[in-house]
């Protein structure tokens, strides 16, 4: 046919598939990603996570009992979480505050309580014990830790307070 000319393929169809071929695979990829990083911090990490700001929440009571009691020489340690909160701390009602725990007792799946005050002759607070528990056992967490007017913290595999306090095995850290 005169007057119309052949027509011709596109001058490079197979960069034109190899870009289609790369853009799906990534597609592909990101997709796998998305599905499976939920489930690559292992079994149980939010246990294990919440166990750890247990543990920290912990060793903050006894930095807070310390400096308390030096401040309170006439009354010793606090034997209420509430009594720790410092009105000096700065911090208003909209900002996120660290100590709030104290207030509610409740932090990151663990419950944490301060027991069995002890004063001397005196009237003096000498002893107490901080206990952190799962707030749902083997849920929220699975190991109960306490410490007392010592510092030493220590843990029970099962979740009891009062194992914890009574076999005291040292946690390893």
């Amino acid at each position: 046919m005169k007057g119309f000319e052949p027509v011709t393929q596109h001058p490079r169809p197979r960069l034109f598939r190899l870009r289609y071929a790369l853009v799906a695979a990534g597609g592909l990829i990101f997709v796998v990603a998305l599905v499976s990083i939920p489930s690559l911090d292992g079994p149980n990490s939010r246990q294990y996570r919440n166990e750890a700001v247990a543990v920290s929440k912990l060793r903050t009571i006894v930095d807070l009992q310390r400096k308390f009691a030096a401040a309170h020489v006439d009354k010793g340690f606090a034997c209420e979480l509430s009594l720790l909160v410092s009105p000096e701390s700065g911090q208003s009602p909209g900002d996120y505050d660290p100590l709030r725990f104290l207030i509610t007792g409740t932090h990151a799946g663990y419950k944490f309580l301060l027991n069995n005050c002890r004063t001397d002759a005196n009237g003096l607070v000498v002893h107490y014990e901080a206990i952190a528990v799962p707030v749902e056992l083997r849920k929220t967490g699975f190991h109960a830790f306490c410490t007392d007017d010592s510092g030493l913290l220590w843990y029970d595999a099962k979740g009891s307070a009062t194992s914890c306090i009574a076999s005291r095995r040292v946690l390893n850290e």
